[in-house]
C-alpha cells in the first residue's frame, strides 16, 4: 500500500450522497445530524480527518493510495499507524464533487469488494456502486460507512470495514470500519490536505 503525500482534490460528501446518517429500528425515527468528536454539527468547507473512534494500535485515519502498483484509479486506505491522521476532507455540496475521486466499489479478482475512486456522483443505474452513506454505530459513539445499492431499501446496506491490507473493503469477513469526525487544521497550516474545488 502507498499513500499519496502530495495535495489531492476530494469532495466527501461525493461518497456520503446523503448527508446523514439513518436511524436504526428502535432508535426515535427522527433524522439527526452528523457531529465531529467535540459534539459539534459538521460544517460544509471545513476540514475533518476520518479517524478510528478509539485510538490504538488499529491504525490512524483514512488517505488515498495506489493500488496493484497502478497509479489510477485512487483506492481509499487506512494510515497504518494510529499517530497518522490521514488527509483532511472538506464536506461540500454534491455539485463541486470531481467526478474522477468519486468513490465506488472496486470488484478485484480475489473477489472481495475494495472502495475505489472514479465513481459516478449521480444515484441511478450507473451511479449504483457509488451509493455510500453513514450510519450512527452500535458503539458507545462513532459512525459506520455503509454502501447502499438502493438508498430507498435498507435492508440491502452493508457496513465498509478495513481488510488485512489496509484498505476499505466490503465483504462478510470484514469488520466494520468505526470512526469519528476530528477537525483538521485549515489548509495554510498543513501540508498535506484535500481540497475541494467549487
Amino acid at each position: 500500500m502507498e499513500n499519496t503525500t502530495s495535495p489531492l482534490l476530494l469532495s466527501l460528501s461525493c461518497f456520503l450522497i446523503l448527508f446523514a446518517f439513518t436511524t436504526k429500528p428502535g432508535f426515535v425515527a427522527a433524522a439527526q445530524e452528523v457531529v465531529d468528536a467535540d459534539g459539534e454539527p459538521l460544517r460544509w468547507f471545513t476540514n475533518y480527518y476520518v479517524l478510528p473512534h478509539i485510538w490504538g494500535p488499529t491504525g490512524g485515519g483514512l488517505s488515498l493510495g495506489t493500488h496493484n502498483n497502478k497509479s489510477c484509479p485512487l483506492y481509499v486506505t487506512k494510515e497504518i499507524s494510529e499517530i497518522e491522521p490521514g488527509l483532511p476532507v472538506r464536506p461540500a455540496a454534491i455539485t463541486v464533487c470531481i467526478e474522477s475521486l468519486v468513490w465506488r466499489l472496486v470488484k478485484e479478482s480475489s473477489g472481495l469488494w475494495f472502495v475505489g475512486t472514479n465513481g459516478v456522483k449521480s444515484p441511478g443505474t450507473d451511479g449504483i456502486t457509488s451509493t455510500f452513506k453513514i450510519e450512527k454505530s452500535d458503539q458507545l459513539w462513532g459512525y459506520n460507512l455503509v454502501f447502499c445499492p438502493r438508498l430507498d431499501v435498507p435492508t440491502l446496506c452493508k457496513g465498509l470495514g478495513t481488510h488485512e491490507s489496509g484498505y476499505l473493503a466490503l465483504g462478510d469477513d470484514i469488520k466494520p470500519y468505526t470512526f469519528v469526525f476530528r477537525k483538521a487544521p485549515s489548509p495554510r497550516a498543513s501540508s498535506k490536505y484535500i481540497e475541494t474545488v467549487a
